[in-house]
């Protein structure tokens, strides 16, 4: 870590500093410290957490303890031998309505999943139902949370499995509209991918109840409403169909924007976008009201977060108009960085924290290192704003820009790569980090879109300056590098659709680099430069090989994947 990233992180408050109790190593806690998400200090026959749990009785105070790995298979083993009960109850029934499930062999010809993974046995059970029922719910939304973080869900996770054992109809419960999107999403992560018919069925169910999530009385309405159309923009892009995808992203951030998510504890009294607040579409929601407590204040401002990350994002990748985010959004943000959730559960958000200007104070290079500054889902949020800048800046480079104009944009790129540069140096190293711990995912995604965002900002000039071929070269094989070790067949990370278009800007500078390197073969050997063609090669096959790795099929992923394919099989033919 550089000294800048040392500095920001003495100055990020009491949660770096803050002495650590004697807690256990990652994937030894007891069984229920690891359902309740929480730290455990491995006492037996009873830890700490569980003796002062309300409600524990004496016949209950036990610990349960096992490997990570045989933790999770137990789980999942459970949930499949509920699901074989279930299928052998309906099948001893003698008639069956025509209304109800028909059922076939659930282990005759399944379809193979991308890549091995823990769904497996989810989809063993699964594959055998015409349609999908209540049985099939729990499995489901245990597939969606494994890679949630990855997906953009920004609720607290404890808090939402307790709010799940609440009745049907309390106002506590999660809106169907979110559930029916979390449904929908496990079973395309399922693995299920020839099951188009309940994944029809699913996605219908969806889009109407997440289209009445606002109209609800459900006390969380706005945040969950927002959730779900974030999370249905996901499923979207993953299967390749953008323009809704488009369509549910801007619904998510409008919903943001009307609530006023994008003004929490700002020091302006600029009322934002009233008119927008008070239309006839989203009703009148910009009067939330006061957060229960720190988690759900946590909950609004990193659902604000995560939907301008995300909008920054595909706003690049979708090749949407760069400019109304950042440039025209941007400087109405006041909201602070967001805090990662655990800060959030350890009291962390000072009461008297407040924000302002809070995306034009960091292009500008004034942030006052705050709480919060170097949260991962806060550096997330930074490169998402560099990438969109970065392609904003690209966009308008001409060669024959007159002399004026020219100057403004030298001052402009110089200062862009200047804090890029800098920024990327600021990022804690992917090997200091364990890639199978939750925090991995936004750090793996912050590099990989930081990285791109130097390739974008000087992809315009590689051809007539040395210094940006050198520079966007240099980020494509860092991001190559960052695969090995780091990503697995099973790593949750790649479920994360906007990776494939990431990919994509890597793989083109690698082949580019690579067709120049045959083209210059002979004269760089002339003068003793080794040709670096192999290495390149190796490099890209890294970039090709993790794409094949996505946890469910996705057209968007395959169309990437495709056109890489093709560009280099174009470069190697032309090097014969």
């Amino acid at each position: 870590m550089s000294s800048v990233s040392g500095a920001n992180n003495e100055q990020s408050g009491s949660r770096y500093s803050k002495p650590r109790g004697p807690y256990t190593a990652r994937g030894q806690s007891c069984s229920n410290c690891r359902r309740r998400k929480i730290k455990c200090d491995g006492k037996r026959p009873v830890c700490s957490q569980c003796l002062r749990s309300p409600g524990s009785s004496a016949e209950h105070m036990v610990c349960e303890y096992a490997s990570a790995n045989r933790s999770e298979i137990h789980a999942l083993e459970a949930n499949i031998r509920v699901l074989q009960n279930r299928i052998r109850e309906l099948e001893v029934v003698q008639e069956a309505d025509d209304a109800g499930v028909r059922l076939h062999q659930p282990y005759a010809e399944l379809p193979t999943p991308t890549h091995p993974s823990d769904n497996e046995p989810y989809a063993e059970a699964l594959s055998g139902q015409q349609t999908v029922d209540e049985t099939m719910y729990q499995p489901l939304l245990e597939i969606f949370l494994r890679y949630a973080r990855e997906l953009g869900f920004f609720l607290h996770i404890p808090r939402f499995r307790d709010s799940l054992l609440l009745p049907r109809g309390n106002l506590g419960r999660p809106s169907e509209g979110l559930l029916r999107t979390m449904f929908l999403v496990g079973f395309h992560l399922s693995g299920l991918n020839e099951a188009q018919q309940q994944e029809q069925a699913l996605l219908s169910r969806a889009l109407v109840d997440a289209a009445s999530i606002l109209s609800s009385s459900h006390r969380d309405r706005v945040v969950q409403a927002i959730q779900a159309e974030v999370l249905l923009a996901g499923y979207f892009f993953c299967t390749g169909r953008i323009l809704e995808g488009k369509y549910h992203l801007h619904a998510a951030l409008s919903i943001t924007i009307a609530a006023k998510l994008h003004k929490l504890r700002s020091q302006n009294a600029d009322p934002g976008f009233p008119e927008l607040a008070s239309s006839a579409i989203f009703g009148d929601i910009s009067q939330l009201d006061f957060p229960l407590d720190q988690i759900a204040e946590g909950e609004r401002i990193n659902a604000f977060w995560t939907t301008f990350t995300m909008s920054n994002c595909w706003a690049v990748a979708a090749d949407s108009p760069q400019n109304f985010i950042v440039e025209s959004f941007g400087p109405t943000v006041d909201t602070p960085w967001p805090l990662d959730m655990v800060a959030y559960e350890q009291g962390l958000l000072p009461f008297n924290l407040l924000g302002r200007e809070t995306v034009t104070r960091f292009l500008e290079r004034r942030s006052s290192f705050t709480i919060g500054e170097n949260s991962l889902i806060a550096m997330y949020a930074k490169s998402s704003i560099l990438l969109v800048r970065a392609a904003g800046l690209s966009a308008i480079h001409r060669t024959d820009m007159w002399q004026q104009r020219a100057e403004v944009f030298a001052v402009e790129f110089a200062a862009l790569d200047d804090l890029l540069s800098s920024f990327n140096l600021s990022l804690i190293p992917l090997s200091q980090i364990d890639s199978s711990s939750e925090d991995f995912s936004f750090a793996f995604a912050t590099h990989l879109t930081t990285k791109v965002a130097i390739i974008t900002l000087h992809s315009k000039l590689r051809e007539n300056s040395a210094e940006s071929s050198e520079k966007a070269l240099s980020a494509a094989e860092a991001c190559a590098d960052s695969i090995a070790g780091s990503i697995s067949s099973e790593s949750p990370t790649l479920a994360n659709p906007l990776l494939s278009a990431l990919w994509m800007t890597v793989g083109q500078v690698l082949i580019e680099e690579i067709r120049r390197d045959g083209a210059e073969r002979r004269f760089r050997e002339s003068i003793g430069i080794p040709p670096r063609a192999d290495v390149l090669n190796t490099k890209l096959q890294q970039v090709l090989t993790v794409m094949r790795y996505t946890p469910a099929h996705s057209p968007l992923n395959d169309y990437m994947f495709s056109q890489l394919q093709e560009l280099y099989r174009g470069t190697d033919q032309a090097s014969r």
